[in-house]
């Protein structure tokens, strides 16, 4: 299994870093490392000349967005499989893509685990199988996907789409498509949550929304829960609230306050002793 790594780059020299030198520690030959800079004036072009030794392929041009780069990166890439890592990601560990070649994995798309770093740390293990339901108000990880090159050649990523033109290929390959998928116990990415899509979470729900809408079938749409996920759109405070709790991981402790203050009002209100049937802990 030949691996092509794929990071596109803008204004960001220090995470470009990271990454070079992370892809150069790999133990595991033969790989091929593709970089694509959209003509940054930072200093980022000057680490694809001093790197060059271990970049096979690198440019610093103007492109029209990330995923018209990602495209770019595609159209260089000879080995079996992609993976891309954005400036600022690097692998876990320098015997990754060892791990990867040595996992015997051969589905179209295999993913294996992310570690998100936040405060703290914590795996995003891949899902054992997916489904529509997996894919509707979720996704893979995309920097632990491994996508063969074949199917990326075959249709590129939608680059009139700004942050989730991944999920569309995920959607319309895995499900609509119905291509193979595997998952693996390896842990493959230090996922930095800096990156353009995390720090956009509403627009990039409301761009989903419009995948879905063009994507399915509006009888397919009410049945997995427009409410779900569409019923937070038109109500910007709400849906910013929303969000804004799930960036900063406050969720589970707002849940624990909601399951706290029942099950004191279960002691208090017989009638609403129902509260202490709740589950104590949540995904």
């Amino acid at each position: 299994m030949k691996i092509s790594i794929i990071t596109v780059n803008r204004n960001d020299a220090a995470g470009l870093r990271k990454t070079i030198l992370s892809v150069a520690a790999q133990t595991a030959k033969p790989w091929q490392f593709i970089v694509i800079d959209g003509a940054s004036d930072d200093g980022s072009a000057e680490l694809l000349q001093e790197y060059a030794e271990s970049i096979s392929y690198s440019v610093s041009e103007p492109d029209k967005g990330i995923y018209d780069a990602m495209n770019k990166g595609i159209a260089q890439a000879d080995g079996d499989y992609c993976i891309f890592l954005n400036s600022g990601d690097v692998f876990c560990g320098p015997t990754v893509l060892e791990a990867l070649q040595d996992s015997g994995a051969e589905a179209d798309i295999i993913c294996g685990n992310a570690i998100i770093l936040e405060e703290p740390p914590r795996r995003k293990t891949a899902p054992g199988e997916i489904t529509l339901r997996t894919l509707f108000n979720g996704s893979i990880c995309h920097q632990a996907a491994l996508i063969s090159t074949r199917l990326l050649k075959e249709e590129n990523y939608d680059s009139s789409l700004k942050i989730v033109a991944d999920r569309k290929f995920f959607l319309n390959n895995l499900v609509l498509k119905g291509c193979s998928y595997q998952n693996i116990n390896v842990d493959i990415v230090d996922y930095d949550i800096t990156g353009y899509s995390a720090r956009n979470r509403l627009a990039s729900e409301q761009e989903w929304q419009k995948v879905l809408a063009e994507m399915l079938p509006e009888r397919i749409l009410l049945d997995y829960g427009r409410g779900t996920s569409g019923a937070l759109y038109g109500n910007g405070a709400y849906e910013r609230f929303f969000l804004e709790t799930g960036r900063r991981n406050w969720r589970r402790p707002i849940y624990r306050m909601v399951r706290g203050a029942l099950s004191l009002l279960g002691i208090i209100v017989p009638a609403a002793r129902f509260a202490r049937q709740f589950p104590k802990q949540t995904d």
